[in-house]
């Protein structure tokens, strides 16, 4: 019985390769976001190892008020290579409103050196620029920074830039981080009074760090020191994928949504499509539970086929989108391909997916044997209180025999009016997301990954291709279903034109109402978002309201151009042939 059942899954796929493409497409996305979420992360942890190695870095890096205190911290037990402590004292540059938090080196280092990537490594009578700095204000060596003073301004020539394993991505990390001489710093600020102190120590034991920073803390005057260990180094520096990690869980959630309401319609269709056959099948003994399993093993199989293709998409990708981190490291993300990933995207995908199928299934195949004897196809569901109320309103003719086809099958309906709203819902989030973007003042940095706008661009492409698909591929079913309504249409003086009309129009009138109900979903989620980022209600930016009416202006021409291929068939069928039809 088990072979009989796989067989049924599987017979007839060729017949169904537009509903099977769409259904792979949907759940390698999601597969595919998943994946990303969990390896963006990943990708940077070797660089940033490497870089840490490279700048022998610090096991704990202390920030205190004192040189004393530094060297108390310093002569803690456990401290197994230390440095002599380096004053460091915050400037503004003149013209922007960044400011830099210069380290004063009296002698190269030997832990957390500055690892020199361009130029100079030693300031001399220059300044030295996190590579992450230089680059955001779009400085390069030989270029002449201006800082305030409390005298004349001080310019330096930025002789290199360099990374340093303690210094996340400019602005992520504010102020910026420069090192320069002992002598440049007493220049730029004078008054010794006003410096911190930086003591980077290595451990003897390295898994001892949060301890000694607790140890440490108690060895100088409260609420005056700061404690970094390797472990907040490594952590902030791979904090840097959070933003992504946060659009691509959204999107991930959007895409499931968006899966499960489309997969619905799919397996219903194809279920009102083998209507008798279903019921030969309960003739012969095949019971309600089989007839689900059939439907539901096609779908787990196709979404297993779309898993591995999202893992391997994820798994390339990855590293293109933490791209923004390779500025404070040396070297490029790497492709981490982590086994458990997989299955991690596996599992909410084929939830999602056999859910969605035995859940249609079980609806679509709940007739009896006769019932399916008598009739070639499913009978559409009576009228629901909605098509009755279509039916009585005054509306055109076309528009009327169109909608009253949709409300008839209200639950394809439904899920169709609900993929859409994600989607518009999608691209009002990417809206505002650019607004706020836009917003900001004139030669302000961004701490947005480059790549985070282009990402949710390309997630709002998929989903417009996923829903126009979907679009073409209920627009085609109803048209198979009304075959023999069309040549009674016909018979009776409709001409092709009006028949054409009557399939787009209910269309477009049904993703009028949904992609209106798609802006203020869309403004509800980037809300959301943007407080989970820990943005603040006061620099938020909403999407204008000329943007936002470009959403349902763009949304009637995809439907209407989506449906015109399948209403263009409707109206080359002829009237004879079109009667005939079972």
């Amino acid at each position: 019985m088990t072979l009989t059942l796989v067989r049924l899954a599987f017979a007839g796929l060729r017949s169904r390769l537009l509903a099977s493409a769409l259904t792979i497409l949907l759940c390698t996305a999601a597969a595919a976001t998943i994946v990303l979420a969990l390896e963006v992360g990943s990708t940077v942890r070797d660089p940033w190892q490497r870089t840490f190695a490279e700048a022998n870095g610090a096991h704990v890096l202390a920030n205190v008020a004192s040189e004393a205190d530094a060297d108390k911290i310093a002569s803690l037990p456990g401290v197994a290579e230390r440095d002599e402590p380096i004053p460091n004292a915050n400037a503004a540059v003149l013209g922007t409103t960044d400011r830099l938090q210069l380290a004063g080196q009296a002698s190269a280092p030997h832990v957390n050196t500055a690892i020199p990537i361009d130029g100079a490594g030693r300031p001399a009578d220059g300044i030295v620029l996190e590579r992450s700095f230089a680059d955001a204000l779009g400085l390069t060596v030989g270029t002449t920074l201006r800082l305030a003073t409390t005298g004349d301004p001080v310019a330096l020539t930025v002789v290199g830039t360099a990374v340093s394993p303690s210094q996340p991505r400019y602005p992520r990390r504010n102020p910026g981080l420069a090192w320069v001489s002992r002598a440049t710093l007493e220049r730029v600020q004078p008054d010794t009074g006003r410096w911190r102190w930086t003591e980077a120590v290595r451990l003897s034991d390295p898994a001892a760090a949060p301890d000694f920073a607790v140890r440490a803390a108690g060895a100088v005057p409260p609420s005056t020191a700061a404690f970094e260990t390797w472990q907040d180094q490594r952590d902030s520096a791979l904090q840097e994928a959070a933003p992504t990690r946060l659009v691509l869980t959204t999107y991930t959630i959007v895409l499931l949504a968006v899966v499960f309401a489309v997969v619905a319609i799919l397996v219903t269709a194809r279920a009102g499509a083998q209507h008798r056959e279903i019921g030969l099948l309960k003739a012969v003994g095949v019971t309600p539970r089989q007839i689900t399993v059939v439907f539901a093993l096609e779908s787990a199989v196709l979404g297993l086929v779309a898993v591995v293709l999202g893992f391997a998409i994820g798994v390339l990708l990855a590293p293109r989108l933490a791209a923004s981190s390779v500025a404070t490291m040396v070297g490029s993300p790497t492709i981490a391909m982590n086994p458990w990933h997989l299955l991690v995207a596996a599992c909410p995908v084929l939830i999602v997916l056999i859910g969605s199928a035995a859940s249609s299934a079980r609806r679509g195949t709940g007739f009896t044997v006769l019932q399916a004897i008598q009739s070639g196809s499913a009978a559409p569901a009576s009228r629901s209180r909605l098509g009755r109320l279509v039916g009585r309103a005054t509306l055109p003719v076309v528009l009327s025999l169109g909608l009253k086809d949709l409300v008839t099958r209200r639950h394809r309906a439904t899920r169709l009016a609900g993929a859409i709203v994600v989607t518009g819902a999608a691209v009002v989030f990417a809206l505002s997301m650019q607004a706020n973007l836009d917003a900001r003042a004139a030669g302000e940095v961004s701490d947005v990954p480059r790549e985070l706008p282009v990402l949710v661009y390309t997630l709002d492409a998929v989903l417009l291709l996923i829903t126009v698909t979907t679009l073409i591929a209920v627009a085609l079913l109803s048209v198979r279903e009304r075959v023999r309504e069309y040549g009674v249409l016909k018979s009776v003086g409709l001409t092709p034109r009006q028949i054409a009309s009557s399939l787009i129009s209910a269309h477009v009138a049904l993703a009028v109402v949904a992609v209106i109900v798609s802006i203020p979903v869309g403004i509800a989620l980037y809300i959301t978002v943007y407080g989970i980022a820990g943005g603040s209600s006061e620099d938020r930016v909403i999407a204008s309201w000329w943007s936002l009416a470009l959403v349902p202006i763009g949304t009637i021409l995809l439907v209407a151009l989506a449906t015109s291929l399948p209403a263009s068939l409707a109206t080359r069928i002829p009237a004879a042939e079109a009667l005939r039809y079972e």
